[in-house]
């Protein structure tokens, strides 16, 4: 049962949304159908009824359930009834939950959970903030960086900008942030925005300008050093073929893992080091989150320290990103391929230290060659993808992107940069992509 729980909460975790913001232990997962995996596929489709109807079935049946259990399937029943528009059964349900639970500790996922889908309702229910987004701009604590213009005073397409409000409304954004020449010109959030907030796969570009600065700082030879060179288990085979550059171009050999991986893992660098190759090094381009966090040991060794502290000591803090940090597993190893938490402000300093080419407020933080080798083509299995960013011709440009749209758009030929972040899926969920670059076109000529 055990195993089976694991397999569960990390399915659920991935349908709702929070996969890499909890933690699930590693173990080997059966092949059977429970009753738990029975609701995350129920309200994966959408069949929030019959979700709710599985769900209380496995509860009503007793046994020896535990209380992790029980309260898995009380927090699927209230998201459920959430997405069924059901409020009132909703919030019953979550204080059940929260009678039921309170032995539970504190740190465990479902506490996460059942928090998130409250925020939710109190989004729906409380007549003030009915509106899907706010104009108003909400200022992290101690921002004393970004100035806010009036878009009216700049040359920018007014039609254009209240079309972009409209698409953050229409696709379940919880922030929108339009910065034009420096300046922040549209501001959006969401009732559900909470700070700090997960950049999802976003994380992976800023793991990218990590490794530069490793490069930068002498602790890194080259992009061209084996992997072995850093972990031994590495060093026989294919393995020892792969490089840090196959790592930052997805040509490692790794295959993409759409259904399992590193994200239903706790210890996960032992997990990614273990994971064999299907490709030769260098001959499939393939986008592996296993990649990105085999990063993880390797710039720990390099940085002599914790990436995490590197990261904030070196990015973070200089660009007074105080509200960021990476997140970690349940050993303390960092996660390089996901779920940074940070705000939309902070985020936007990435940007802005891209479209400076490295510097911020005349400081050199990342060398201006990275800055450029990171946002051009690096190979030509995928002529869209750089060093971890990723790349666009129309607009020109490049961004960092995640789940949901979590993403950061910089056009330096536009002086553009926009931010879209969103930590849960909405009942419809749009695509903002698409629509958004023919909006960026017009927004900023």
């Amino acid at each position: 049962m055990k195993q089976l729980m694991v397999k569960t909460i990390a399915l659920l975790l991935l349908q709702l949304g929070c996969i890499g913001v909890w933690n699930v232990a590693p173990r080997a997962l059966a092949q059977e159908v429970s009753p738990l995996d029975r609701v995350m596929e129920l309200n994966r489709n959408n069949e929030w009824e019959q979700a709710v109807q599985y769900a209380q079935s496995f509860l009503d049946t007793g046994g020896a359930r535990t209380l992790a259990e029980r309260c898995q399937a009380y927090a699927s029943i209230a998201y459920s009834q959430t997405r069924l528009d059901r409020i009132t059964q909703a919030q019953a349900t979550l204080k059940t939950f929260d009678r039921t639970c309170r032995e539970l500790p504190r740190d465990n996922w479902l506490h996460g959970l059942a928090d998130r889908i409250r925020r939710e309702i109190n989004a729906r229910t409380a007549p003030a903030r009915r509106a899907s987004l706010m104009s108003a701009p909400r200022r992290p604590v101690r921002d004393d960086f970004w100035q806010v213009a009036d878009p009216a005073s700049l040359a920018v397409s007014l039609p254009a900008l209240e079309r972009h409000k409209h698409l953050c409304e229409r696709t379940n954004a919880d922030a929108c942030l339009v910065v034009y020449q420096g300046k922040i010109i549209q501001e959006l959030y969401s009732a559900r925005y909470h700070e700090p907030t997960a950049a999802m796969s976003s994380t992976k570009s800023v793991t990218g300008l990590l490794v530069g600065m490793l490069i930068d700082d002498g602790k890194i030879r080259s992009m061209d050093e084996p992997v072995c060179t850093y972990i031994s288990e590495w060093c026989a085979g294919r393995k020892a073929k792969v490089t840090l550059r196959h790592l930052l171009t997805m040509t490692s050999g790794l295959p993409e893992r759409t259904t399992t991986g590193v994200g239903y893992v706790g210890d996960k660098n032992p997990y990614v080091i273990a994971q064999p190759l299907e490709h030769e090094p260098g001959t499939v381009w393939a986008y592996s989150n296993e990649g990105v966090q085999l990063l993880s040991p390797i710039l720990d060794k390099a940085a002599g320290e914790p990436i995490q502290d590197y990261a904030r000591k070196r990015l973070f803090e200089p660009l007074g990103m105080r509200h960021t940090r990476l997140r970690t597993d349940m050993k303390g190893h960092a996660w390089t391929y996901a779920d940074m938490g940070t705000t939309a402000r902070d985020f936007a300093r990435i940007g802005m230290l891209m479209m400076n080419k490295g510097t911020w407020e005349k400081r050199r933080i990342l060398s201006e060659a990275w800055v450029e080798q990171s946002t051009k083509a690096s190979q030509a299995l995928n002529p869209r993808y750089g060093l971890l960013w990723w790349l666009f011709d129309n607009p020109k440009g490049y961004g960092a992107q995640g789940y949901l749209d979590t993403n950061l758009y910089v056009f330096p030929e536009r002086d553009l940069i926009v931010v879209r972040m969103q930590a849960m899926p909405g009942p419809q969920q749009l695509s903002y992509e698409w629509e958004a670059l023919p909006l960026f076109n017009q927004l900023a000529r």
